[in-house]
């Protein structure tokens, strides 16, 4: 048994039946294709090998890479990349493979890359219909949260601006091997469609990450940094949307960000908070 690596953040799953719910989750048809990301051991891969019409898989791990290729080979349908996912963008990896998206993607992740492997998944216009994943719980809730609730932060708006993100189910430690030390979650993230105009979205997620930069303050003094002027202005935006001038950052949506984006001068913001 090639014993896991701290380094990737390993942690395979153990049991067929719950592989078998994740992939039943993804809802894949006959004619579509799976993209893997780690497929580690393959307790996914070999599911979706034969769900799917074909899968690519992605291993930083070249062991594993190396024993998962020997054994599934002989699969038509089947594909092994090795690399780091976050080294191109997955339409390069499809390409690479011969393949054209659009592609599901399903993935039990490594917990120290979750992150920006998902947010690039649903951020690159076109490449996948939707994602299923397992993340750690707490991960999960920060992707799907709305405001107000546990976990709502930059993260949550960010994710809002590019898909529609749901948790799953939970999986116990024992469902994996190492166990970690957290519970998982099963999340679905599919993507906006149609999709936020960029500048527009851009300019609501930039005001939304200054607004969270400092939590305990209001979302105008965070916004504003030490510019009275500013605050001012802010201020007076928040109140024509409807809001208390001292709302903090994690009572406002993605809509209410998309709003006072079209009345704050962001450009003033980002240079106010340097």
């Amino acid at each position: 048994m090639i014993p896991a690596r701290k380094r990737w953040g390993q942690h395979f799953l153990v049991r067929p039946e719950t592989a078998r719910r994740i992939v039943d989750a993804a809802r894949l048809l006959p004619a579509e294709t799976a993209f893997e990301v780690g497929p580690g051991e393959g307790a996914l891969t070999r599911p979706l090998a034969l769900r799917a019409w074909r899968v690519l898989a992605v291993e930083i791990d070249p062991l594993r890479a190396a024993a998962l290729e020997r054994e599934l080979s002989a699969a038509g349908n089947f594909r092994l990349l090795r690399g780091d996912v976050l080294d191109r963008s997955f339409h390069e990896w499809l390409a690479q493979a011969g393949w054209a998206p659009p592609a599901v993607f399903v993935s039990n992740l490594p917990y120290n890359a979750a992150t920006p492997i998902l947010l690039r998944a649903v951020e690159e216009e076109g490449t996948f219909s939707r994602a299923v994943a397992t993340v750690q719980k707490e991960v999960a809730r920060r992707f799907a949260a709305r405001p107000g609730e546990e976990g709502y932060g930059y993260l949550s708006v960010r994710t809002a601006a590019f898909a529609r993100a749901r948790p799953l189910f939970d999986l116990p430690a024992g469902a994996f091997r190492p166990p970690p030390k957290v519970t998982s979650s099963v999340i679905e993230l599919v993507p906006r469609s149609p999709r936020l105009e960029p500048v527009s979205r851009d300019r609501a997620l930039a005001l939304a990450s200054l607004a969270f930069r400092s939590r305990r303050k209001t979302a105008a003094n965070a916004i504003s940094g030490a510019s009275a002027v500013l605050r001012r202005s802010v201020e007076r935006a928040l109140e024509a949307a409807g809001f208390d001038p001292r709302v903090r950052a994690e009572r406002l949506s993605l809509d209410d960000y998309l709003t006072l984006a079209g009345t704050i001068d962001v450009g003033a913001a980002a240079s106010a908070a340097k």
